[in-house]
């Protein structure tokens, strides 16, 4: 049956005594969109079905946590550790040569030399600011009753320049104690010397290699470098041309050296390599530089972080692994309710998507409390070691995306499993 309008024209179709707009709004969220659920009704409903899980919700959401705090948390610790040793090497000079000459087992061999002109170095090689050579061997150190196998070094007093060494206690060696029997202890060897944990006191006597050496002065504890042949706080210093009490035939060892400038090590290097090998032909010299070995720390510094990342990942598939548990009893007790949502015109797509926007809810929550839990127990180991804190670029996106990555993985086969369900089998389940 045809009705007209006012105007008296015939319409095709036939109107409601309701209009539209008012029908559609006395209908629920969910059907508003001709294209299935609405936008809040998606991110409301897999809140709700969360909160009704309860403590099963709670464990699966603390495995995603302690997932991405142990990445985050791993990823920071790494990333401050190696910073602060790769900032304690600058701190030491970046301008910095050590040459070293082979060991040989040759007999026929010329022998290097005991002794080192360093004006002569500086004036054929103007780019070398300061040079002190160096005779290194080992030997029984006695004072009282206390003895210890002890690193010994002959040296200069151009040391202390090249090094830049910090006296604690009385003075360092001085070019008019060559023939001297001085000698200057580092910070640990001089509290290993010295009478419950005070260190020894100037003027005491070592006995080394059957002579005995006045201590003269103590040295700051310097830290470690690893481009330097010697620790300089577990080391004796003596005078570089008194080592024959000790060795018969002393020889240097190594040349440590600083450049003018660290823009040139390069060619500084190979022209220090030159000049050691023409004072002693047939041996080899190997020459390392600071950019070298800073280099190195620097790509292990990546290795170990990445080994770090991949220990943490271990921990968030196991958080991953929890989620997809979850997600399977869940699916297992709502049959009924997907059967029902069926029937009343939900889609498999809308039910797998329910589910999964459910996993995505909890690896959302899990990587962001975890985020925050990884920060806190990265801060507080970095401050108990003393470090100075500072934030990995990539602890943050890396935990908190790869823990929503395995969160809707992991969330994956129990959506297809709910949508995949057929409406009549759920609704027979009790």
């Amino acid at each position: 049956m045809l009705k007209r309008d006012s105007d008296g024209d015939d319409t095709k179709g036939i109107h409601s005594a309701t209009p539209p707009e008012e029908r559609n709004a006395a209908l629920p969220d969910v059907v508003h969109s001709p294209y299935g659920a609405s936008l809040h009704y998606m991110l409301t409903e897999p809140l709700d079905s969360l909160r009704q899980l309860g403590r099963r919700a709670v464990l699966a959401l603390l495995g995603i946590t302690v997932g991405c705090a142990a990445v985050v948390a791993l990823l920071n610790i790494g990333h401050n550790a190696a910073a602060d040793a790769i900032s304690a090497f600058r701190d030491m000079g970046s301008d910095m040569l050590v040459a070293g000459f082979a060991d040989t087992a040759e007999t026929n061999q010329r022998r290097a030399p005991a002794t080192l002109d360093i004006d002569a170095l500086t004036r054929a090689l103007p780019g070398i600011r300061h040079a002190a050579p160096l005779i290194l061997t080992s030997t029984n150190a006695r004072l009282h009753r206390r003895q210890f196998n002890a690193i010994v070094a002959g040296a200069g007093a151009e040391l202390a320049q090249v090094l830049a060494l910090r006296v604690a206690h009385g003075r360092f060696l001085t070019r008019y104690d060559r023939q001297s029997t001085y000698a200057v202890l580092g910070a640990k060897t001089a509290v290993e010397l010295g009478e419950a944990g005070t260190p020894v006191a100037l003027g005491s006597r070592i006995q080394l290699g059957g002579y005995l050496f006045e201590v003269v002065g103590i040295l700051q504890e310097q830290g470690q470098n690893p481009l330097l042949p010697v620790p300089v706080d577990e080391a004796i210093i003596l005078p570089i041309e008194g080592m024959h009490r000790l060795l018969s035939s002393p020889e240097i060892s190594s040349v440590v050296a600083r450049s003018r400038r660290s823009e040139t090590l390069q060619q500084e290097a190979a022209a220090l390599r030159d000049y050691l090998m023409a004072l002693a032909p047939g041996r080899e010299v190997a020459v390392q530089i600071s950019q070298q070995l800073l280099e190195g720390m620097e790509r292990q510094s990546r290795t170990f972080t990445w080994l770090l990342a991949g220990l943490g990942g271990v921990s968030l598939l196991m958080g991953g692994v929890g989620v997809m548990n979850v997600m399977v009893m869940n699916v297992a007790g709502r049959r009924r309710e997907i059967g029902v949502r069926m029937a009343l015109g939900a889609r498999p797509k809308d039910i797998g998507r329910l589910f999964l926007l459910e996993a995505a809810a909890l690896a959302i929550a899990g990587a962001l409390a975890g985020a925050i839990v990884g920060l806190l127990a990265a801060w507080l180991f970095v401050k108990m070691s003393g470090w100075a804190f500072s934030l990995s670029p990539l602890s943050l996106p890396l935990g908190i995306v790869s823990s929503l990555a395995v969160g809707v993985f992991f969330g994956l086969h129990p959506a297809l499993t709910a949508a995949r369900l057929e409406p009549v089998k759920a609704l027979r389940d009790d």
